[in-house]
């Protein structure tokens, strides 16, 4: 099951029954004391410290030694698939290979979270839920919360540090796909900022290789891009020109995926049509789960 999953040297392998376990050794000692394997227990002991991040679910921030939190995320399926696949996964490992391709993007001096345990839970072979931890970056908000945070009309000196931000999200995604690296999922949500520093995040469907195509470079930049385009739907102050300066920086000192890029954006009006078409549909899904979530609480809910 886990044979072709590389084990990183600070983390060691263990087993709870179904519950199948990859921990850093410096946490091992603390979180299997706590039973972290037992995870619904394990937030009942915590809950009093807990606070919950925003993501495609909420993600618990959970208090642990020496004044560190860390981030509990369930790996769960995006899309129309959600409604039907929730949160099982078929075959593989995905946490284990995500906790195991971040240290290899964090040894090549890319600034990322610090996972610290990956949990694969077994349900019925070969069907298994999924989970990562990871240490929390203190004041670390991502880039759809930072931009908000700029407000419409943003001063001189606030628009200055946006484009200082863009200038550091492109730059720091060159240097990743300069290591070989490809991101499975490269949207706003998954870049984060953190005082003057930014960071990648969310390695599921990652991968790594000697060198990247410039087919699977702009892959990543048009996914980047489609982002851009439904959050600035949404009201999100980040403009075209803003995608631009981030495309050029990027392509600095590269003319051919810069001319790439040119021939794709003519093309993008006709793609986004159809992107806006399947953003509707996930919003309708996401509207029909409220309602049925809805509905159980009313009914979970005593008479008072």
């Amino acid at each position: 099951m886990f044979k072709k999953i590389s084990i990183p040297s600070s983390f060691s392998f263990h087993r709870k029954g179904k519950i199948y376990l990859l921990i850093k050794d410096e946490y091992r000692d603390a979180l299997l004391q706590e039973r972290v394997e037992d995870l619904e227990n394990f937030l009942k002991r915590h809950h009093q410290g807990i606070r919950y991040l925003n993501g495609r679910t909420a993600h618990p921030s959970i208090p642990i030694k020496s004044g560190e939190r860390i981030i509990l995320r369930q790996y769960s399926h995006g899309g129309l698939l959600r409604a039907f696949t929730r949160n099982l996964y078929l075959f593989g490992s995905r946490s284990f290979q995500e906790l195991s391709l971040t240290e290899k993007i964090r040894s090549s001096g890319i600034p990322t979270i610090q996972p610290i345990c990956a949990i694969h839970q077994l349900f019925v072979f070969p069907l298994y839920h999924a989970y990562l931890l990871s240490l929390e970056i203190t004041h670390a908000v991502n880039l759809i919360q930072y931009l908000k945070g700029m407000g419409s009309h943003p001063s001189r000196e606030t628009l200055l540090l946006k484009r200082k931000t863009i200038r550091s999200a492109a730059l720091l995604l060159q240097k990743f796909h300069r290591e070989g690296f490809f991101h499975g999922d490269l949207q706003l949500k998954n870049i984060l900022v953190s005082g003057d520093q930014v960071l990648l995040i969310d390695f599921d469907r990652s991968y790594r290789k000697p060198i990247l195509s410039i087919r699977e470079k702009m892959k990543n930049l048009l996914r980047l891009n489609r982002s851009a385009e439904k959050w600035r739907g949404l009201g999100l102050p980040i403009t075209r020109t803003d995608c631009w300066r981030f495309f050029s920086t990027y392509a600095e000192g590269d003319q051919k995926i810069k001319e790439t890029m040119k021939k794709a954006l003519r093309t993008y009006p006709l793609r986004s049509f159809f992107y806006r078409f399947g953003w509707a549909l996930e919003e309708l899904v996401k509207s029909l789960e409220f309602g049925v979530q809805s509905k159980k609480s009313k009914i979970n809910t005593p008479n008072s």
